[in-house]
């Protein structure tokens, strides 16, 4: 093929063939001569390890292995592919094989959010580079954009929907399902696993908002910092009332500068009808970014699935199969400012919708309206039903307040003599573009 370069080929060790590692397997096989063209030295699968040997994979039985360990510490493996998932054995296995001087490319969400600082730093101590494009957004080209293409920017805002399946979700109860009939048919379609915990409660978002605060604002975080709430419990209704008022409904990702602090918090989100977001549907991502210089950017397509997420995976496989075929030496990591400080939840300022049942007496308002006032929420709009048999909604729109004040206000609505219950409390985005 005419290639030159530091290498004669480069040798791929793949750790992990399930729906992400098979199609990356097969791509290398079906597409090796382009793959080879982009990264100018020939690519090859050299081994692969499986969990279970006797199933088909695809893949010639000569390259398999059930010692993930035995990839790592071979020889003839030139750059280790992580495709296994969970949190262990897949960070040992990345550590040591970075300790041995090999590149790791990875799209393991769980291991970078929790131990990314820590893998950085073994990478830049040997030289080698830590690649997780796949990691966030499946096959959306998010973190080399963030890192290379907005680097003279600073990113002032990050919205982002970063889980398919909690957006089909949403999707199907804006049309008036209920949660657990969107969440069934999610997993019918295979959008959702048999136990969906990671997706409704929003785990696997915080993952990838961490990963993503890191290169966007450089603030080393763990998902537990970070303020996080799933889907349980939310009704069609409210879709309804925000649909009415003007706003979609999202499990919105959002990072953003506040008075040199950084924002980081998942959460189902009212966002305004007209934010690009709004008009995002089914299992599909995206990423909104406002830099200082670039203003709004905004990044989509398939989130999830083995050939989205392959395509991912192979953009690094070239970039760093190109690195070693010219000779090229790993560029040091860049310096980074002081790190700013985390804004906790409790001073982050929302707008919020509140849904109260309420029985139909006179002097409601006043009494909703003496509890927002004492705690300095002031209130934008008003939705009532009248009652059929039972409390009559009322729906509250208010202006931005802290959320310690919008969690006492629900607290005390809720032990109104006239309250019935508090329905629903759910954070309003400002309409930026």
């Amino acid at each position: 093929m005419g290639y030159s370069g530091g290498v004669k080929s480069v040798r791929i060790g793949l750790l992990g063939i399930g729906t992400v590692g098979r199609a990356v397997a097969r791509a290398l096989s079906e597409r090796r001569d382009v793959l080879s063209r982009a990264a100018a030295t020939p690519i090859v699968l050299q081994r692969a390890a499986v969990r279970d040997l006797s199933r088909d994979r695809g893949v010639d039985q000569a390259l398999l292995t059930g010692d993930a360990r035995s990839i790592v510490q071979a020889d003839d493996v030139d750059v280790v592919i992580e495709l296994m998932g969970g949190e262990e054995p897949a960070r040992t296995l990345i550590a040591e094989a970075l300790q041995r001087g090999k590149p790791v490319i990875t799209a393991n969400k769980r291991v970078l959010a929790w131990h990314g600082p820590q893998l950085a730093q073994i990478a830049a101590e040997r030289g080698v580079e830590l690649r997780f494009e796949a990691a966030v957004g499946g096959g959306i080209p998010l973190i080399a954009p963030l890192t290379d293409d907005l680097a003279a920017n600073r990113v002032l805002e990050l919205r982002a929907i970063i889980n398919g399946t909690t957006n089909y979700i949403l999707t199907r109860m804006a049309a008036g399902e209920k949660y657990d009939v969107a969440l069934a048919q999610a997993q019918k379609l295979g959008y959702a696993e048999a136990d969906p915990t990671d997706d409704v409660d929003a785990i696997d978002a915080a993952d990838k908002l961490a990963i993503l605060v890191r290169i966007a604002f450089g603030l080393s975080c763990t998902p537990g910092q970070i303020f996080r709430q799933g889907l349980r419990g939310l009704d069609p209704q409210d879709l309804a009332y925000g649909r009415e008022m003007g706003y979609a409904l999202k499990l919105l990702a959002t990072a953003r500068q506040t008075d040199g602090r950084v924002e980081a918090r998942v959460h189902p989100t009212f966002l305004s009808a007209e934010h690009p977001l709004a008009r995002v549907d089914g299992p599909r991502n995206a990423v909104h970014i406002v830099g200082d210089l670039s203003g709004p950017v905004m990044f989509g397509g398939l989130g999830a699935g083995g050939d989205a997420t392959a395509s991912a995976v192979l953009a690094d496989v070239t970039h760093v199969a190109r690195r070693l075929a010219l000779g090229d030496p790993v560029q040091p990591p860049r310096p980074t400012p002081s790190a700013p400080q985390l804004l906790p939840m409790d001073e982050v300022r929302t707008r919020c919708y509140l849904r109260l049942a309420v029985d139909d007496v006179p002097g409601v308002f006043a009494q909703v309206t003496r509890v927002l006032a004492e705690h300095g929420i002031g209130l934008a709009s008003v939705i009532q039903r009248e009652p059929g048999t039972g409390p009559a909604d009322v729906v509250l729109l208010t202006y931005a307040a802290p959320e310690s004040a919008l969690a006492r206000a629900e607290a005390e609505l809720a032990q109104l003599p006239c309250t019935r219950a508090v329905r629903a409390r759910i954070r309003v985005e400002e309409a930026r573009s």
